[in-house]
């Protein structure tokens, strides 16, 4: 999610940065400042890496997992079920359909 016009070159020399982006992941929340490059064709060119500075909002001491979300539980339960499922079907209990 960038959350500012700095990426536009209008803005780099009044602000003196390249924009931020919000970056939420599994460790927490973090606000990165981009620092200006010339040209994105430059920076694939030659290799160049984009200069970034993190600064760390919010740290999750425990990792938040894909379990962990509403989607995550309907996944675990699936899963279960598929479980299940391939169980009944090696016991016999169940036959394939050709």
């Amino acid at each position: 999610l960038v959350i500012d016009g700095g990426f536009s070159k209008a803005y780099q020399p009044e602000t003196g940065i390249a924009g931020y982006t919000l970056v939420y992941h599994s460790h927490g929340l973090e606000l990165v400042q981009h620092a200006p490059f010339q040209s994105t064709q430059k920076v694939i060119e030659e290799g160049q890496d984009i200069k970034s500075t993190r600064f760390v909002i919010e740290f999750n001491t425990q990792r938040v997992m894909v379990r962990d979300t509403d989607k995550g539980k309907t996944l675990v339960t699936r899963i279960e079920e598929l479980n299940e499922l391939l169980a009944a079907y090696r016991m016999g209990l169940i036959k394939e359909k050709v």
